[in-house]
């Protein structure tokens, strides 16, 4: 699967068929049949051999620290195989192993008191505020609406948008900070989940 999974990393998923791979290999496409049932079924491999490999849970008891760890990897896995996010899309079957960051964000989420519906609610916007980070960081802006161009080519003056210019601005000259800027969204998140989380069974509350 490493092989597959290499092809997907650089050609990404559209590229990817059992004739590239076998060629890839140095065999025939039937010789594949040996391994896999089918293109889905390949994926289904690709995506267990990196998701079986991520360490989401991490040692702390603090329900913020597990849930940043579990984001952290889910996020470094993304920039590290560019094709997981299309693939995981676009997948009909995949490994349960894809549901372990699921359970671990929504018992941390229970304990801290937060209730199962908007456990989940909170579950989905921090996968998809990191895929959207992922993307982000990997297709870079979109030019129409990317404030740095834009300010490059004279078309956000700071006369007529002086808070955007002044924020802009530093960030242009030192080029975008993505680690921080994911921190920094973890943190937003995880303070918003805390303003709403209410006082369990367990009591675990995280201290201010």
């Amino acid at each position: 699967m490493s092989d597959a999974l290499t092809l997907l990393d650089r050609d990404g998923l559209e590229a990817l068929n059992m004739r590239g791979l076998a060629k890839h290999l140095g065999v025939t496409p039937m010789a594949l049949y040996n391994h896999v049932s089918n293109k889905e079924d390949l994926l289904h491999g690709i995506a267990a051999t990196v998701i079986d490999q991520l360490q989401f849970e991490c040692d702390s008891d603090d329900w913020w620290e597990q849930i940043r760890a579990c984001f952290r990897e889910l996020r470094q896995a993304c920039l590290a195989h560019p094709g997981l996010v299309r693939l995981v899309e676009t997948a009909e079957v995949l490994p349960a192993s894809i549901f372990r960051p699921m359970e671990l964000t929504l018992a941390a989420l229970q304990r801290a008191g937060i209730g199962p519906e908007d456990a989940l609610r909170a579950y989905f916007l921090l996968t998809n505020f990191t895929i959207g980070q992922v993307s982000y960081q990997i297709r870079g802006p979109f030019r129409g609406v990317d404030p740095t161009e834009a300010m490059r080519h004279g078309r956000l003056p700071a006369v007529t948008f002086p808070a955007s210019a002044a924020a802009v601005e530093p960030a242009a000259l030192r080029g975008w900070d993505f680690e921080a800027a994911f921190e920094f969204g973890l943190t937003v998140i995880l303070s918003g989940l805390t303003c709403v989380a209410r006082p369990s069974g367990t009591g675990e509350q995280r201290p201010e």
